[in-house]
């Protein structure tokens, strides 16, 4: 009998830990919500944030100038696996739409280096209608407040934020191209 009350005694305090653990995960994130809320609410009345980068390329670009385009802004490293899954779809509906579609890739690996062993594995990220930057102070993430990788935000020819997306997904199927499509005969 004594044994069935110690267990018992440590399934409660486990139990109770893990509740005060989820409460103070699940606060923590309620907290922090309404700043990322408003954040994604202002991108998507007001457009997203200007910035200027350099792609791995050496070319530099400001996401204004890239206005008349749909852009994907693709948050990712080369040791994420789900990243690295999504990547073939990706190019695909970016090549769908030649020229019309941006793809921004930009890389939160710890090294320039790993970025380029991951592009040989993929030589098709290198067309013209997609920029390899390298985050390596991450300013990128955090003005566009990525929280996991991969996230992508999908924006309008106007730089006005359409989908904001968390984790991986397969980009190339019909209702993408479709949804696509709409928002480039959009005005």
């Amino acid at each position: 009998m004594k044994q069935h009350l110690k267990a018992l005694a440590l399934v409660l305090v486990i139990g109770a830990l893990s509740v005060w653990a989820f409460d103070r995960y699940f606060m923590t994130r309620m907290e922090q919500s309404p700043t990322t809320i408003s954040s994604v609410e202002k991108m998507e009345t007001e457009g997203a944030p200007n910035f200027t980068a350099k792609s791995l390329d050496g070319q530099s670009f400001e996401l204004h100038g890239l206005k008349g385009k749909v852009v994907i802004l693709n948050f990712w490293a080369s040791w994420c696996g789900p990243c690295v899954e999504e990547v073939p779809s990706l190019i695909k509906l970016v090549n769908e739409f030649k020229g019309d579609v941006q793809l921004i890739a930009v890389s939160g690996d710890s090294n320039e280096q790993d970025i380029h062993v991951f592009l040989k594995s993929f030589p098709e990220l290198k067309g013209a209608n997609i920029k390899i930057v390298y985050d390596q102070d991450r300013s990128l993430m955090k003005m566009f407040e990525v929280t996991r990788l991969p996230e992508s935000l999908v924006l309008d020819k106007n730089s006005k934020l359409v989908k904001k997306l968390v984790g991986s997904i397969d980009w190339h199927t019909k209702d993408s191209v479709e949804y696509v499509k709409t928002l480039l005969q959009a005005k």
